[in-house]
């Protein structure tokens, strides 16, 4: 008897620990203070990056193929999980990230939106989000050819225009 209770429990517990299946709308905001509100749907498909700081060492060169290969197709953004920083270090956190990016990520100072993802700390987490909000398919770590070549095939499927909300 007590082999089912342990296989229900563990298979709750996977469940708990995934990512949404569909984000709900969420605002946050980037280095410069901005407020950045995410509302689907959207009139394009994403790719998220969600990292701590250690796994934000492995997001450049993802991005750098991302936009090469789609340029304004798909909107690229970034979440930041912050969350373990001291309150009272924000502030210096915040100007470096504004001293080291030219453009806007968003600062997850409570981590429940990147808990939200289910995201894997110390690495690159990539996400493919329909323009409804569906997580569509992740990949984690630095940046492989194999996982570029599943996350491309997801980005040319979320971009095809047959979803409808």
């Amino acid at each position: 008897m007590k082999l089912p209770l342990l296989a229900i429990v563990a298979l709750h517990t996977a469940v708990i620990a995934a990512p949404v299946e569909r984000l709900a709308d969420f605002e946050l905001t980037d280095q410069e203070s901005k407020p950045r509100t995410y509302r689907f749907p959207k009139a394009k498909a994403t790719v998220m990056t969600v990292a701590d700081h250690k796994g934000s060492e492995q997001l450049a060169p993802w991005i750098q193929r991302i936009r090469d290969r789609y340029e304004t197709r798909i909107d690229i953004d970034g979440v930041a999980d912050v969350s373990s920083v001291p309150s009272f270090l924000r502030s210096i956190i915040r100007d470096t990230f504004r001293k080291k990016l030219t453009y806007s990520v968003m600062l997850d100072w409570e981590g429940s939106v990147v808990k939200r993802f289910g995201y894997t700390k110390g690495v690159a987490n990539i996400y493919v989000i329909d323009r409804l909000g569906r997580i569509v398919t992740q990949v984690a770590g630095p940046l492989n050819d194999k996982a570029l070549q599943s996350l491309t095939r997801e980005i040319d499927r979320a971009i095809t225009p047959t979803d409808t909300p």
